[in-house]
């Protein structure tokens, strides 16, 4: 029999072993990488990716469509400017606090518990909101809803991540961010179809429904081998690992064992800030924060410039009652859908180049479009200037999606992520609130804020140089 010592980093405060496996003469100790690479690629990754990419789209739809039902809501109940600025912001305002406070849950108890909860209550806060009988009820869901969104993202990003070798993993983000992307036009198709026709109590109802196959495969896929390893429990990782062999229909070995780096302080805040993770930490929230003001900012404020029919911020338009015409859902549409050319984009140049350089060049093109929307030519070039300055937002976003957990190990990945994932929805808070707060004042000043972001996020990403490509996902 051979006893796996236990190890202990002198250099940290945490104590890590490889657990009290112990061997016969002929069985053979394996990482979990290696027995990844056995499994290989096939159904099990796609059925993972599958979930991924429905998850994101069920939280960002329900961002989404805030955007595109206000003005409805605006007539019917008589919303001031104010309060719909508050039911965007409460609901933006809780993703950001949930984020931060409870990203280290799935650290502490797994990613499948977390994903498979905070998925039912997004749905059950979906209906609720659909059959809101005044603003305040309404108001209610949207806390909820934003809470349950700052948990999920936190830990789905971890969860597509940690199931497949280290050069598929740029495509379990590709499946995130076609979610993410795919949630942008998605609701805007459905409300050109519908939305005249059904309401947007229907529409919210519509754009919620695929978060039940989300519940399905949330249920019958197992948990992540990776936090089931480095939380001690090697007999239920080896378990999960041989499930997702029998969906590739691979045999793994009956005496293959896993080292698991067992790590006794799971998702600690400490750790994600001591002197090896510190820069990360702080570049990419500093980095995210400046894209999500950006990104969240463009959602509300590209539904308000197309209805207000005005050029770039050629004038200051009025509050009233005016909901989104055919034309106003089909520019939106158009643009929305430009998102998943720049998630793709990104996850094909991470693949070839790396992660660095793309983001860069798109943070600079990203400046130049912006900045390009001041020019007040005629509709059909801030259009298309918005439309650049969408594309370019969402490969920033991706890229960040893809260098954001390889950045740190298993035990604290969620945490990190979901430090990084609230700090960047404090931007998106502010963002929404620029816009409500100044777009009927100066159109001019919303565009000077997402200018002067975008400067700070392109220097972010020239000091961040590290390149997290050739990374291999660490346990501890």
């Amino acid at each position: 029999m051979n006893e796996i010592k236990e190890i202990t980093n002198d250099g940290d405060s945490t104590i890590a072993k490889y657990g009290s496996t112990s061997l016969a003469s002929d069985e053979k100790l394996l990482e979990l990488n290696e027995i990844y690479e056995m499994i290989g690629l096939g159904p099990a990754q796609y059925l993972y990716w599958t979930l991924v990419a429905l998850v994101a789209y069920s939280d960002y739809a329900e961002l989404t469509v805030m955007a595109v039902i206000l003005p409805s809501l605006r007539c019917e109940w008589g919303l001031t400017a104010g309060f719909e600025a508050a039911i965007t912001i409460s609901m933006y305002g809780s993703y950001a606090l949930f984020a931060i406070m409870f990203g280290n849950v799935a650290d502490k108890y797994g990613r499948k518990t977390v994903i498979q909860w905070s998925t039912l209550l997004l749905l059950l806060a979906a209906i609720c909101g659909a059959l809101s009988p005044n603003k305040w009820v309404f108001l209610a869901t949207r806390l909820v809803t934003g809470a349950c969104i700052g948990i999920n993202l936190s830990c789905i990003v971890c969860y597509t991540a940690e199931f497949a070798e280290s050069k598929y993993r740029v495509f379990g983000v590709l499946a995130f961010s076609l979610g993410l992307c795919g949630a942008f036009g998605a609701v805007s198709g459905v409300a050109f179809i519908f939305l005249q026709n059904v309401g947007w109590h229907w529409l919210i109802i519509i754009v919620s429904l695929p978060a039940v196959p989300a519940l399905i495969l949330i249920l019958a896929l197992p948990e992540s081998p990776r936090f089931l390893c480095v939380s001690g429990q090697q007999d239920k990782a080896m378990k999960a690992v041989r499930t997702m062999a029998k969906l590739n229909r691979r045999k793994l070995q009956e005496k293959i064992k896993m080292a698991c780096f067992v790590d006794e302080e799971l998702g600690s805040y400490s750790k994600i800030l001591n002197k090896d993770n510190r820069k990360s930490t702080i570049a990419l929230s500093v980095m995210y924060f400046c894209n999500i003001f950006i990104e969240f900012g463009l959602i509300v404020w590209l539904p308000l410039m197309y209805s207000a029919n005005m050029c770039g911020a050629a004038q200051s338009p009025q509050h009233k009652c005016q909901s989104l015409t055919q034309d106003d859902l089909l520019k939106l549409t158009i643009v929305s859908g430009g998102s998943i050319l720049g998630a793709t984009a990104a996850v094909i140049l991470a693949q070839r180049i790396g992660r660095l350089i793309p983001i860069r060049v798109a943070s600079l093109i990203m400046l130049l479009s912006i900045g390009t929307v001041f020019v007040c030519v005629n509709e059909s070039l801030t259009f298309a200037t918005t439309m650049i300055a969408k594309i370019v937002e969402a490969f920033v976003n991706t890229t960040l999606w893809i260098i954001i957990p390889e950045s740190f190990p298993t035990c604290i990945r969620s945490t990190a992520t979901g430090f990084i994932n609230g700090c960047g929805k404090i931007g998106g808070v502010l963002g929404t609130a620029c816009v409500y707060l100044l777009f009927y004042v100066s159109p001019y000043s919303v565009v000077g804020t997402f200018l002067f972001f975008s400067f700070v996020g392109f220097v972010g990403t020239m000091v961040y140089d590290r390149e997290t490509k050739y990374e291999i996902l660490q346990e501890t």
